[in-house]
């Protein structure tokens, strides 16, 4: 039972060789995870960092041999849990802007999102003045999301990326058009965070799973139009009350509710395009919380109701008092959930006992974000919820 890294190829997600990193900080998380008053819920990001690795632990014998191993943006490095003869991958990530000494080198890894924010959606060989958009029609978010993924992989030269799409032809209500002259606007992370955070938008986030013995890939793993949270096969159940249970460390963090929306579109100066989204319930009783306001800005579209669908959702995500809960679990716990067994999206049931500001009783949430290092203590946030203790 132990943690274990791979480097690999960035485009074929082969695996090459075991590489010896004394330490690393990973995180793993579905979308947005932090407790903030702009919460837009983005995309999830699969991490790690702070990795240092003597040459002594990197395969090559010559300076070219050692070069490549490591090769900056076409290797990868992957974060695998291996227990019982089973290997799990759980991050993978390109290899960063990498520093050498004499002694070591050091680098971070760049995630999907991170490859994706450096991809545009445009068309292969069709980037001219009058090129027409990419058009996508009758489709689910979920399909418009898998689109845009292949136009920015396999849709270009040496573009591909270990990444399983899904449906490109789910049928669905919605439709997006992605103009060439536009492209300063159409990173592929961009598209895809904008398309997580308009009203009722899906998680979007990649899990990684061994293809075959030698190949690690990532699924891209989305909700639907019907049900925008990503699924799981069973529910895991957490306990925490004082000198025991199976979570430890367990910290709460609070925040008031959000009010009012203002959202600015395209166009210039008193022709810009604005819409409001506001819930004044909360300013209007006996014992008022004070009013709160933000503002968002979606200047690359035109379109008035997915304005509006911008402002309803930032809304629905921030007006409810709120609060998240963090705590921490030991993988060498057997009562605790295994790697592999639970990923950020997953819903899971808290039990809570005695904690001095939340009611006793089970909390159903999701879990947003897994965090750790090398050892076997994974730190856990849940994604924001309402405020027990002012409802």
């Amino acid at each position: 039972m132990s943690w274990r890294l791979y480097t690999a190829d960035t485009i074929t997600g082969e695996m090459r060789r075991p590489i010896d990193v004394p330490g690393c900080a990973w995180s793993l998380s579905v979308s947005d995870a932090s407790l903030a008053t702009t919460r837009d819920k983005g995309t999830g990001e699969g991490e790690a960092s702070s990795l240092r690795v003597p040459w002594s632990a990197v395969w090559g014998s010559t300076a070219r041999e050692r070069a490549q191993e490591l090769t900056a943006g076409k290797r990868a490095i992957v974060l695998c849990w291996e227990e019982g003869g089973a290997t799990v991958p759980l991050v993978f990530g390109a290899i960063g802007q990498r520093t050498d000494t004499a002694l070591d080198t050091s680098f971070s890894l760049d995630s999907v999102t991170t490859l994706l924010s450096q991809r545009y959606v445009v068309r292969e060989g069709d980037f001219r003045k009058g090129a027409p958009a990419i058009s996508l029609d009758s489709l689910s978010l979920r399909a418009i999301a898998a689109n845009v993924g292949w136009y920015a992989t396999e849709g270009k030269p040496a573009g591909s990326l270990p990444i399983d799409w899904g449906d490109f032809y789910e049928r669905g209500g919605h439709q997006r058009a992605f103009w060439p002259w536009n492209v300063s606007n159409l990173s592929a992370a961009d598209v895809l965070e904008k398309i997580a955070n308009v009203e009722g938008g899906p998680d979007i986030t990649f899990r990684p799973y061994m293809a075959d013995a030698h190949h690690v890939r990532l699924r891209m793993v989305a909700g639907s139009d019907a049900d925008p949270y990503v699924g799981q096969d069973s529910v895991r159940r957490l306990q925490w009350f004082h000198g025991a249970g199976s979570v430890h460390s367990l910290t709460v963090a609070h925040l008031g509710p959000v009010e009012r929306v203002y959202a600015t579109g395209a166009g210039t100066e008193d022709e810009k395009d604005v819409a409001l989204a506001e819930d004044l319930t909360y300013c209007r009783q006996r014992d008022p919380w004070p009013i709160v306001e933000e503002c968002v800005s979606c200047t690359d579209s035109d379109d008035h109701a997915l304005l509006e669908g911008h402002a309803r959702g930032r809304l629905r995500a921030d007006w409810w008092p709120l609060c998240q809960v963090t705590c921490t679990v030991d993988l060498a716990d057997p009562q605790v959930p295994r790697i592999g067994e639970v990923w950020p999206g997953d819903a899971m049931t808290l039990a809570v006992e005695g904690f001095p500001t939340i009611p006793d009783g089970e909390y159903h949430v999701r879990l947003m974000e897994m965090s750790g290092d090398l050892g076997t203590l994974v730190r856990l946030k849940f994604d924001p919820m309402r405020d027990p203790a002012e409802t």
